[in-house]
């Protein structure tokens, strides 16, 4: 008897596995997935060169995405900006605690600024027309660089990547696409039809509280010892 029933509590256990937890592991799983993109929700996350938190490049801008190559632990190797006259787009790593992934692709996921730096030369020549005096460059804008109480740009000016103190009059537009993508709708008026977004339906929830109190019940059936024979058949 205790076979049987085993045999039919076993298939049971395997039917509530299948349908309430492995799609919950599926989804967690497919929260992070190479090929998708992820947004940088705090200030403090940095774009680095290797899978070293000491190899920090630039402090990725706050509200923009990064696009994912690969998950792997801690880090995930990501690509930030794109090629263009101005800007080359650069690979490295984040921290995956850093990121907050997202299941769409994002219509502007960089942040593309370009800024003017103007650079003075010594005035021994300025009465001589044949010389400049200043020269202005386009520089592309990657992110923040601090140290201690001083704040550098990682930048692209030309064909080179440096810093510069970050200039007093360079703000940064935050981007609102996150926010946006976020799903608030308006909670649809009371009817007596349930919809799929009124999550679990009731007659699947009516059969899972049924094979909730079943589980218990045969695991009793299980456990509980022989009844004893009411003589001592020994004794006759």
């Amino acid at each position: 008897m205790k076979k049987f029933i085993l045999a039919a509590l076993l298939p049971l256990l395997y039917f509530l596995y299948t349908v309430f937890l492995i799609p919950s592991l599926a989804v967690q799983a497919t929260s992070a997935t190479a090929g998708s993109y992820a947004c940088v929700l705090t200030d403090t996350a940095y774009f680095y060169t290797a899978r070293n938190e000491k190899r920090g490049l630039f402090l990725l801008p706050e509200t923009y995405f990064v696009k994912v190559l690969s998950v792997d632990g801690d880090y995930c190797r990501v690509e930030y900006l794109y090629d263009d006259a101005y800007a080359k787009k650069l690979t490295g790593y984040a921290k995956t605690s850093d990121l907050t992934f997202v299941d769409y692709t994002p219509e502007h996921p960089y942040l593309y600024h370009l800024f003017e730096v103007r650079y003075t030369i010594d005035d021994a020549f300025s009465d001589n027309d044949d010389f400049l005096s200043q020269i202005t460059v386009t520089c592309a804008y990657y992110g923040d660089y601090k140290i201690g109480s001083e704040t550098y740009c990682y930048v692209l000016r030309g064909d080179s990547f440096g810093y510069i103190p970050k200039p007093d009059d360079l703000t940064i537009e935050r981007s609102t696409e996150y926010e946006d993508n976020l799903v608030v709708e308006t909670p649809p008026a009371e009817t007596d039809e349930p919809s799929e977004e009124d999550g679990m339906p009731p007659a699947q929830i009516a059969i899972l509280v049924a094979l909730c109190l079943l589980v218990p019940v045969l695991a009793a059936l299980i456990l509980r010892p022989p009844k004893r024979p009411p003589y001592d058949a020994d004794a006759e």
